[in-house]
């Protein structure tokens, strides 16, 4: 941790349960103010030492340096709680009890217009990303939000404060709900519904910052989609839609709902020939007869897969095996077909699981007959 320095008054700021300093000492006077109101609603309230230190960098423009400002501090904070929580691209609001309904989507699901009419209502939380402890708390990061200037038709960077937004309730903070969002541009009435937690996992996995550093990443979203009573999806058009909606889902007692979901071994394969599974970060059994695999695609980066059909008899059989073993693997599980040859099937699954990188055909391997 960085101490902090004796006699300074730094604007030190909470991101996610941690304090990150913003040096603002080479900024003048009257930028510092701007600076320091647009952060009101995240100044820290401890004397913790920060976590990290973030430093302007000048821009032709005073409120880019701002907006630059806000992505270091996320970063920093991510950086900073990194395999310890959950975290989320997401906005928040709570409740006056700390209930908290969490709204994940990818850029352009108005995440910021919503929150900033939820907030009205409801505590803002925040537009960006969300924390999660094992335990269900909820860590806020109140940041400034970026709101379009109708007159310069440019961003400003705004205080929840002098947005109206509402405070946090002087309780802890527990998550109750989490939300896809599904913006549409079709005038249709608001609508929100259950989501198949194949569904939730290839749409939340995508919004989550460093997830390989948890422990069991797969596992852990599915046990807090299965703590809340599993996951919803949102689709709607304008913000002032939603609002009985989600008055209902705080109103709603969500207890925890079993997913039927089941962690799956993920061992290397032992064979140094034939068909093999590529290494993967974590894999759950979604019901009978689907798998979702979380494997990594890039540096800090993953991918999530679903596969269903013969994909997940083939997966667990591919040990360094031959064709023929893995088309006996799939005739075990799910039978011979009534129609056609099983060999055609199992084929097309394996050549989609290697161009999908979840299998491999390593140096000699056994061809089919």
């Amino acid at each position: 941790m960085i101490p902090r320095a004796a006699g300074d008054h730094p604007l030190d700021v909470d991101a996610l349960g941690v304090s990150i300093r913003i040096d603002d000492s080479g900024l003048p006077p009257v930028d510092r103010e701007h600076l320091a109101e647009a952060w009101s609603g995240a100044r820290s309230t401890t004397e913790r030492s920060p976590a990290g230190i973030v430093t302007p960098r000048p821009s032709f423009h005073f409120d880019d340096t701002v907006a630059d400002i806000t992505t270091q501090v996320t970063l920093a904070a991510l950086a900073a709680r990194r395999g310890g929580l959950w975290m989320v691209h997401a906005g928040a609001v709570a409740d006056e009890d700390g209930r908290v309904v969490m709204f994940s989507g990818r850029s352009g699901m108005g995440k910021t217009t919503l929150m900033s009419r939820l907030a009205r209502e409801f505590a803002y939380v925040t537009d960006e990303s969300v924390g999660i402890d094992a335990e269900g708390d909820v860590l806020p990061y109140r940041k400034p939000l970026s709101i379009i200037d109708d007159r310069a038709r440019a961003k400003r960077q705004v205080s929840p404060d002098r947005l109206g937004l509402l405070p946090l309730p002087d309780v802890p903070l527990r998550l109750h709900a989490i939300v896809v969002l599904d913006r549409t541009e079709v005038d249709t009435p608001a609508r929100l519904g259950a989501l198949d937690v194949a569904d939730a996992l290839g749409a939340l996995a995508p919004q989550c910052s460093y997830l390989s550093d948890l422990q069991a990443p797969l596992q852990t979203i599915v046990g807090h989609i299965e703590r809340v009573g599993g996951a919803l999806r949102l689709r709607y058009r304008e913000a002032e839609d939603t609002i009985g909606l989600v008055r209902a889902v705080f109103a709603e007692a969500r207890g925890a709902f079993p997913a039927s979901v089941a962690p799956q071994a993920v061992t290397p394969a032992r064979g140094k020939e034939g068909f093999a599974r590529t290494p993967v970060l974590d894999a759950v059994a979604l019901g009978e007869d689907r798998l979702a695999l979380l494997r990594r695609a890039a540096p800090d980066e993953t991918a999530v897969h679903i596969i269903d059909g013969v994909g997940p008899s083939l997966w667990q059989a591919a040990d360094g095996v031959s064709f023929d073993e893995l088309v006996a693997a799939a005739v075990r599980r799910h039978g011979a077909p009534v129609e056609g040859d099983a060999s055609d099937a199992v084929r097309a699954a394996v050549e989609a699981l290697c161009s999908a990188g979840l299998l491999e055909e390593r140096p000699g391997t056994r061809r089919a007959r």
